[in-house]
């Protein structure tokens, strides 16, 4: 009887341990898939105690910085403060870098900055041997034009006119493929601000960029500036540029972006810094 009961207590201890480690019917344990992979990029940001986000700080809107006080302001620099909460940070322990489209993606693989903000693409960015998160923003092509001069609000007014984009961006591409003018009518610069600088002289009659580029530069001077959307090409998704082979960041990136669509924080941030004029983009598809 002693060696029935002792053999029993046994079996019951090893079935509770077998209940602890599995977590139990109310606590299921964690699985690997549902914790992000370790993130080398984090890990430098914490250690750092800051994390550095490029943008390209030359769209009103979506992210500008202030000359004079030198201050960023706009939806992507909103949502790099929000991605910098939802990764264990302050939204004060951000530093904002100004990039050029050509000098954006170089950045993050020399990890002069943890990642980029400004209308990269994924496939741009996977040439560059970078991963990408979101994406955070879908945008088409839009067309800014003076209110005083021409209107210039597709492609068969466009064309014969000089168009200006910025020079080995996607945008460029796109105009050249949206085939807005004659080739050599579209006229290339360093950088967006610099078109909005001809336009206002009247060196040229649009420019051409991302719906929201162009409508946070007609928000900012509603009565010398239009913006327009065009029809084609497809809407192009903006995505977040982060260091090639670093996964966990990209999924830790992903998830803070579908929240933010999610619960309306995405909705808000957008509204408050672009809708103001011109057409609305729905929320970014986040895929699962």
């Amino acid at each position: 009887m002693n060696q029935r009961v002792t053999g029993l207590a046994a079996l019951v201890a090893a079935a509770s341990v077998l209940v602890v480690a599995c977590g139990g019917p109310d606590e299921p344990a964690p699985t690997t898939s549902s914790r992000p992979a370790e993130s080398a990029t984090l890990k430098r940001m914490t250690d750092r105690g800051k994390i550095i986000i490029g943008l390209r700080a030359d769209t009103p809107g979506l992210a500008h910085r202030n000359p004079a006080s030198g201050e960023y302001s706009g939806f992507e620099v909103a949502l790099g403060q929000l991605i910098a909460t939802g990764l264990g940070l302050s939204a004060k322990q951000v530093t904002f870098t100004q990039l050029t489209a050509d000098t954006a993606l170089p950045s993050v693989a020399a990890g002069t900055v943890d990642i980029f903000l400004g209308g990269a693409t994924a496939d741009r960015a996977k040439q560059a041997g970078l991963l990408t998160a979101g994406p955070y923003l879908t945008a088409g092509l839009g067309l800014l034009y003076r209110k005083s001069g021409p209107s210039v609000t597709d492609a068969a007014t466009a064309a014969g006119r000089k168009v200006c984009t910025v020079s080995n961006s996607p945008e460029q591409t796109l105009a050249r493929d949206a085939k807005l003018t004659d080739p050599e009518k579209l006229v290339t610069s360093t950088s967006v601000g610099d078109c909005v600088d001809e336009l206002g002289s009247g060196g040229v009659d649009a420019v051409a960029d991302f719906l929201p580029v162009v409508t946070g530069y007609a928000a900012a001077d509603p009565a010398n500036l239009a913006a327009t959307a065009l029809a084609a090409p497809k809407p192009v998704d903006y995505v977040i540029a982060l260091p090639g082979g670093d996964t966990g960041l990209k999924e830790r990136l992903t998830r803070i972006i579908r929240t933010a669509v999610t619960d309306g924080t995405w909705q808000r941030d957008y509204d408050q810094n672009l809708g103001a004029v011109g057409p609305k983009p729905a929320p970014p598809s986040i895929p699962s």
